[in-house]
């Protein structure tokens, strides 16, 4: 299953979050992302199974090496995406462009983000390493 908006909107926020705590918890994801605590846990379920986090039994969630690299690279794609948005006929509140930007993000193949990683390490390295938080 590829990579879906809400998978990069989750992992960027995971991402974000993890710069300034170091136990991250999906009510803490929950908050940033104005969304309920079940469908954090639905997507965590996702992230885990793409090998990006890891969550712990009592809740605590870490981004793998891969889930880092992927989500610099979404972040990154992102800012490009921004930084070169297209005009149009109307004025966008910031987060109507950031949402604009993250479709269009999103709709690059799931390669774009996890190909340099995968060629590096191997697609199934994920399931080796471990969380870093």
């Amino acid at each position: 299953m590829e990579l879906t908006p809400a998978h990069l909107r989750y992992l960027l926020a995971i991402y974000e979050v993890s710069q300034t705590h170091l136990d991250i918890c999906s009510r803490s994801i929950a908050e940033k992302l104005n969304v309920t605590k079940p469908s954090v846990v639905r997507i965590m379920n996702l992230l885990m199974d793409h090998g990006m986090i890891v969550k712990e039994h009592y809740g605590k969630i870490y981004l793998t090496d891969r889930g880092i690299f992927v989500a610099r690279a979404v972040k990154e794609q992102l800012e490009t995406v921004l930084a070169n948005f297209p005009p149009v006929k109307i004025d966008l509140t910031e987060e109507e462009r950031c949402a604009a930007a993250l479709a269009l993000t999103s709709a690059l193949p799931e390669r774009a983000f996890t190909g340099a990683y995968d060629r590096m390490f191997g697609p199934d390295a994920s399931e080796d390493t471990e969380a870093v938080s």
